[in-house]
């Protein structure tokens, strides 16, 4: 079993210049399963540590996929570095925990960095919780940035609620982004593929 020791060891790499060095040490941080690892990891976040050890921190922590770590990656929502804010939105949705989707959907609705929000709604939609729906549908009529549109869409089609069609069809009808439009097809398809799914289980 690897000891902290060694996961301190890796975790000094984190702040290395060198981009491969720290691509290397959160994939062997992201390996190790040990609770005891994923504590010590945990607390990491809840210091000061230097911004490149909580990205990393954060890589690894979304990679291995226990839903302990809900908690401080939602903390870690409100830390003053963007890059910081971003890698935990990151791995919210890698965790799948319907419990981050109210902070999440705050974290959208901010004027916060567009990289960030729209990280935030593809994470929404990979957890797939239709609580969701509602604001997404709200985001997606009234948001300027068409990144954050593209993603919304996305999940939309992941969460496969019905009511998201006809919002989607108005899109491609106006026709106005060839992109958006292939995207609203796309989660048009995935959304009457998974309520006729539902439909023959039933």
């Amino acid at each position: 079993m690897p000891s902290i020791q060694e996961a301190e060891k890796l975790v000094g790499k984190l702040e290395s210049k060198n981009l491969d060095a720290r691509s290397r040490a959160i994939e062997i941080l992201s390996s190790l399963e040990e609770m005891e690892i994923i504590d010590f990891l945990i607390s990491l976040l809840k210091k000061d540590s230097h911004r490149l050890v909580k990205e990393g921190v954060c890589k690894s922590l979304g990679k291995i996929g226990h839903k302990k770590a809900t908690d401080v990656l939602i903390e870690t929502l409100n830390d003053e570095n963007e890059s910081v804010r971003y890698q935990a939105v990151i791995a919210l949705g890698q965790l799948g925990d319907t419990f981050a989707v109210p902070s999440l959907l705050e974290l959208l609705k901010k004027q916060d960095d567009p990289l960030v929000r729209s990280e935030a709604a593809k994470a929404l939609g990979l957890i797939g919780d239709p609580s969701a729906l509602k604001i997404l549908l709200n985001i997606l009529k009234k948001e300027d940035d068409r990144f954050i549109k593209y993603h919304t869409v996305t999940s939309l089609g992941k969460i496969g609620d019905k009511k998201a069609i006809k919002d989607l069809q108005k899109i491609v009808k106006e026709r106005k982004d060839d992109r958006l439009v292939l995207r609203s097809l796309e989660a048009i398809e995935a959304i009457q593929k998974a309520n006729s799914k539902n439909v023959v289980a039933g």
